[in-house]
């Protein structure tokens, strides 16, 4: 009777653990990232008219002994996902982590500090290429390059422009959002802010450590941001006054820089609101 008993609780088991998996495989993922789909729901999402994605680009580099190294890649992503939010069936792309930081053969700037890690112009340029085929193949008609990095924007106009006559004839088209990098527009808007165009600072001042700290907190070391002032902004790998950023101005700063993307791609793309 136990036996009996056993085998009928196994037989129970078994069959709502089959009857449940019709009931899984019909959830699809809800998130907009590609990496988080399987092959099969993204197929489904593209099939369902979301034939746009963005591309994002971030970098690996010193932020002064305060902010981690992996700033623009938190940023970018954070903004990313908020673009492809307000521009609607619109997917996200792995970031591209690793950029261009200057010459590899004459190291300067943020390659001398532990930490950066850079690919070559050439490299960047054909490994982005090669992630736009790969969208391309996978059925996206509209592909939207976004970078966090200086040194990255130049090479992805350029990709952009060589990839949308590659492919041209499968329909596809691929733009550089250059209005989300707008060093100008941040600057303005902590100027009217109150904090003076001559203390903002330009590499991990201000602006970089306001934007860190209001989408990843734990980014920024708040104990080496006071000290900072100890030695010359220069040996610490930073510039400005960055202890007058607060994640209040990291917010606002992250809106106008995600507005003036999505207005440039609803404009590119003739849906302008």
């Amino acid at each position: 009777m136990m036996l009996m008993n056993w085998m009928r609780s196994i037989a129970l088991a078994m069959c709502l653990g089959l009857c449940a998996l019709p009931l899984c495989a019909q959830e699809p993922s809800r998130s907009i990232w590609m990496e988080d789909l399987t092959w099969v729901e993204l197929k489904a999402q593209i099939d369902a008219g979301h034939t746009s994605v963005i591309l994002p680009t971030g970098g690996v580099e010193q932020n002064g002994p305060y902010i981690t190294l992996g700033k623009h890649n938190h940023v970018v992503a954070h903004a990313s996902q908020e673009i492809a939010t307000a521009l609607g069936r619109t997917l996200v792309a792995p970031v591209l982590k690793v950029v261009p930081q200057g010459p590899m053969d004459k190291p300067s700037g943020n390659l001398l500090f532990p930490g950066t890690m850079a690919l070559r112009d050439e490299t960047f340029d054909r490994v982005l290429q090669d992630m736009v085929l790969s969208l391309g193949y996978a059925g996206f008609k509209r592909v939207y390059l976004i970078g966090d990095h200086g040194q990255s924007q130049v090479i992805q106009h350029q990709v952009a422009q060589r990839m949308t006559r590659m492919l041209q004839a499968a329909g596809v088209r691929v733009l550089h959002v250059q209005s989300y990098y707008q060093p100008e527009l941040e600057e303005a808007y902590l100027m009217r802010q109150g904090v003076p165009q001559a203390v903002q600072g330009e590499h991990a001042g201000v602006s970089d450590t306001a934007q860190i700290w209001a989408v990843q907190p734990d980014a920024v070391r708040q104990a080496a941001l006071l000290a900072r002032s100890a030695q010359q902004p220069a040996a610490q790998g930073m510039s400005g006054r960055p202890e007058l950023a607060t994640p209040e101005l990291g917010r606002e700063l992250l809106k106008l820089r995600i507005k003036a993307a999505v207005d440039e791609i609803r404009r590119n793309e003739g849906t302008a609101k």
